[in-house]
């Protein structure tokens, strides 16, 4: 099945008073200008009619959709009642560890190197440090081939170190030495894991609220690994199971679409997809616009669409 060239817009992070600044994450106000901005440019449609014009194929190419990853307590405290002032119902993908009393850390990292540097590169800088000093013909290795790479470049607001990070988090370090590092880090600045906890991730009692207000909640894996296609097919196929099976005895309704979390896959989760009747996916970028699939409808940032924003009023 071949789709018109369309997509969504992709959102995580809000910022208020009760929620810190970090990078890439929108204001309630910049997030109004932008709901705006789309509207004037493209047709913005709500959930579940994209899914059913899609699945009909009477997409046009400028019907967009907005959807929002990770179930994280700033877009139901920003995002959500503003999209309920405009009448917009979008697309939650939601990993389901974050609801377990062992969430996957992905988001608490995020949050400590937020929190506890002043500047994002002073992060870096120790976190370099750290695999440096363990292998420093490991490091300087893999630096050459990141940079023959061009590692990420279909997320171009990301900076060089954020790129460099996510290469070595992903393709060098294994899960292990990767949190080793990482507390290692925390231990020295004295980050509390419990306490970051408690305000990142919405509750089962949000999710039954968005769910219940026309807002479609879909699968985002269930500890959100950033290389799902390094994972083997049973492994795959077990974390969209227990994914399926936590959300479905949450909000009781069918789950039918889902988002590759960091846009990773393979043919293995494709046809895991497929077998479990999800009848539409995201992918997390734009990289491919064309639509190969219903489980590979691309995905605008919302750093993307905010810079296209400012040069427009420029």
């Amino acid at each position: 099945m071949i789709h018109k060239i369309t997509h969504s817009v992709m959102f995580h992070h809000f910022h208020n008073d009760k929620h810190l600044p970090s990078q890439g994450s929108l204001s309630g106000s910049d997030f109004t200008k932008m709901i705006d901005w789309l509207g004037k440019k493209y047709n913005l449609l709500n959930a579940n009619t994209f899914k059913k014009k899609f699945l009909n194929q009477t997409l046009k190419d400028k019907d967009i959709c907005l959807t929002f990853d990770d179930a994280l307590k700033c877009q139901f405290d920003i995002a959500v009642p503003i999209m309920e002032r405009y009448g917009i119902e979008a697309f939650f993908f939601v990993y389901s560890s974050a609801f377990s009393e062992h969430p996957d850390l992905l988001e608490v990292y995020r949050y400590f190197r937020t929190s506890f540097y002043d500047d994002m590169d002073k992060f870096y800088d120790e976190f370099f440090t750290c695999i440096k000093n363990r292998d420093e013909k490991g490091f300087s290795n893999h630096y050459l081939k990141f940079t023959n790479l061009n590692y990420l470049s279909e997320f171009p607001f990301y900076s060089l170190n954020d790129r460099w990070f996510r290469y070595l988090r992903d393709q060098y370090l294994d899960n292990k030495n990767y949190h080793k590092i990482m507390n290692y880090l925390m231990l020295k600045k004295n980050f509390n894991i419990t306490l970051a906890k408690k305000n990142l991730w919405m509750t089962e009692k949000d999710l039954i609220k968005i769910s219940n207000k026309g807002h479609v909640i879909g699968l985002h894996s269930y500890s959100h690994p950033t290389q799902m296609s390094k994972l083997k097919k049973s492994d795959q196929k077990l974390e969209y199971q227990k994914n399926h099976d936590h959300l479905t005895n949450v909000i009781k309704k069918p789950i039918t679409t889902m988002a590759h979390p960091c846009g990773d896959y393979n043919k293995d989760t494709l046809n895991i997809l497929n077998k479990m009747n999800i009848e539409i996916g995201f992918r997390s970028s734009m990289s491919i616009k064309r639509i190969c699939s219903p489980l590979e409808i691309p995905r605008e940032d919302n750093a993307n669409v905010l810079r296209e924003m400012k040069n427009k009023n420029n």
